[in-house]
């Protein structure tokens, strides 16, 4: 039952219109038609008005509906941005903490170098002395040997 409410309007309009043209056009003798047609003119126009009221009524129906389409827009547009923003507050931290730990991971990496060249140099050290471990009873031997030479070259210290 869509109705134009123009069309309604329009149809109001013709029907007074009619009316008012049969009220010129008619003589006396016919004035009891014209009442008649008359009252059957309003009958229609209150017909018509009441369509036009539930047409309204279903306008107002449908943009309360409507209005309720678009709250749930706007609300749903809300949380989408608290979302959004949410996210990027989110993508920010991590952000930060992707470079707080890139930091410690290049500080630990340049610790491990220092440690490994650390490491090198006590292997070397550790490499150069085990030979000197091994050799120690020759080296004592040695020694002890220089020492009972200066020994014999010098009489005064052997009485």
């Amino acid at each position: 039952m869509d109705m134009n409410p123009w069309i309604v309007r329009n149809a109001k309009e013709e029907a007074d219109e009619n009316v008012e043209d049969s009220a010129e056009d008619t003589e006396d003798t016919e004035e009891v038609e014209e009442v008649e047609d008359s009252a059957e003119d309003a009958e229609e126009v209150e017909e018509v008005d009441e369509e036009v009221d539930e047409e309204v009524g279903l306008i107002d129906i449908n943009a309360g509906a409507v209005a309720e389409g678009v709250d749930r827009l706007v609300e749903a547009i809300d949380n989408a941005v608290a979302t959004i923003e949410d996210l990027r507050r989110e993508n920010a931290e991590l952000k930060q903490q992707s470079q707080a730990l890139q930091s410690d991971i290049s500080r630990l990496e340049e610790e491990r170098v220092v440690l490994r060249n650390e490491r090198d140099r006590l292997q070397d050290i550790y490499n150069d002395n085990i030979l000197l471990i091994d050799n120690k009873a020759e080296i004592l031997d040695k020694v002890e040997a220089m020492l009972q030479r200066l020994n014999s070259l010098n009489p005064e210290n052997n009485e």
